[in-house]
């Protein structure tokens, strides 16, 4: 894969994730990362369930498919993160994430949730969320460290959490296109919108309200409370959904941690 940045040198390490490496920026540039790849990818091996929930034939990707998303990964390693503006930036990481999360459970076909890859040894957590994956800037990446160090630090706002996919049934579905700068935040906006509105994301009940763990697991980007929490579901909600949005109805938290595999592969 052809990188529109290949020939540009590194942006230096620093500490801390990626530090100064990953979270500069170079505003008004026009420098571009080709994710040709990676939409080719998810054209062929990603498909819309009937319940709109996006979902990988792991089990059918061929050798040929595995090849292509590795190179694709070895060219994203190489890009300067830093000569890029903000939206092309932001684009790099959500699909970097992904293809990350992609490519770890080619490596385990037989795990019934993400959580069970195991990638960290004995002591560490479970889950593959830790364990380095790729290098960007010198510096290891982690699901994990693209959440803390890259995104989080840079990009205030919290839409960005939609757009990056755990492999699960519950959480946000895997985009099936590929992120680019000119069209990312619109792509976040819908994404928002089509999770807050899915049952999956929100349900009422008579007695409580029912919401995606995905809110309590990454609150203190929401607001930090389950109050704030409900004021940016109320946001993306649909009339409907906003008017059963009421304060102090009990809350329960629901997740589906199943992997996101397509039937019959």
């Amino acid at each position: 894969m052809l990188l529109a940045l290949a020939a540009l040198p590194l942006a230096a390490c620093a500490g801390g994730g990626g530090g100064a490496a990953w979270t500069a920026h170079t505003p008004g540039s026009t420098a571009t990362v080709d994710h040709r790849a990676w939409q080719l990818f998810l054209d062929r091996h990603s498909f819309a369930g009937a319940d709109g929930v996006t979902r990988v034939a792991y089990a059918g990707v061929p050798g040929t498919d595995r090849e292509l998303l590795d190179q694709y990964l070895a060219g994203l390693e190489r890009v300067p993160v830093g000569r890029l503006d903000r939206a092309e930036q932001l684009a790099f990481w959500l699909n970097l994430h992904n293809a990350l999360m992609v490519r770890v459970v080619l490596g385990h076909l037989i795990a019934s949730s993400p959580d069970d890859i195991d990638l960290g040894g004995p002591f560490a957590a479970p889950g593959p969320w830790a364990a380095t994956l790729a290098r960007v800037g010198g510096a290891p990446v982690s699901l994990q460290a693209i959440r803390t160090a890259a995104l989080r630090p840079v990009f205030r706002d919290p839409r960005w959490h939609y757009g990056l996919c755990e492999a699960t049934l519950g959480g946000p579905s895997l985009p099936r296109t590929a992120f680019a700068g000119p069209t990312v935040d619109r792509a976040l906006e819908d994404a928002a919108i089509g999770f807050v509105n899915h049952p999956r994301a929100v349900r009422v009940e008579a007695d409580a309200l029912l919401l995606n763990a995905f809110w309590r697991r990454f609150r203190d980007d929401f607001g930090g409370s389950d109050a704030a929490v409900l004021d940016h579901v109320a946001v993306y909600a649909d009339r409907e959904l906003r008017a059963a949005l009421q304060p102090g109805r009990p809350v329960r938290w629901i997740d589906d941690r199943r992997l996101n595999e397509w039937p019959g592969t």
